[in-house]
């Protein structure tokens, strides 16, 4: 009886998820008297994936000065070490939101397998002798300064222009 109550819950909340995703996506504000369309964005970056970034954000993306406030506020920029004269950088701080930078992982890992721009970039990435982890961390750098520029300027991909 418990378990089918639990299961019950499961469902109800996952119905409610779906139905709030749909009305954020189909809510999103207009754009030059627009609404973007799901092609104007890259792919790994479209509909539960952009919802959930957004709400992640916190929904404004002019809350922001510049990309580099998101990405650090995802706690993906890397730590500084100063000791000195000598000033290194490490491993990524991991002190800001952990679901925008989960969020921001998993859209990188699809921009990667899906768009050509971003995979050639990661390519490049691992040949200077990048492992993994810090080639798909540099494609994500390399991402929300796309999707930065894409919502704050109000313009849609373009492969060519954003390269």
């Amino acid at each position: 009886m418990i378990l089918k109550q639990k299961i019950a819950l499961l469902r109800h909340l996952e119905d409610a998820l779906q139905e709030i995703t749909g009305m954020l996506i189909e809510n999103e504000p207009e754009t030059d008297g627009r609404r973007h369309k799901h092609h104007d964005f890259p792919k790994g970056y479209r509909g539960e994936s952009r919802a959930n970034f957004l709400i992640e954000m916190g929904g404004d993306i002019n809350q922001f000065e510049r990309s580099g406030k998101i990405i650090a506020m995802a706690g993906l920029d890397p730590a500084v070490y100063q000791s000195g004269k000598h000033e290194g950088k490490g491993r990524i701080t991991k002190r800001g939101n952990r679901h925008l930078r989960r969020i921001i992982w998993l859209m990188t890992t699809k921009v990667i397998q899906y768009t050509d721009i971003f995979n050639v970039y990661y390519l490049k990435r691992r040949k200077e002798g990048l492992p993994y982890k810090m080639a798909v961390l540099a494609t994500a750098h390399k991402l929300i300064r796309v999707i930065y520029a894409m919502l704050t300027q109000r313009t849609t991909f373009c492969p060519q222009v954003n390269s």
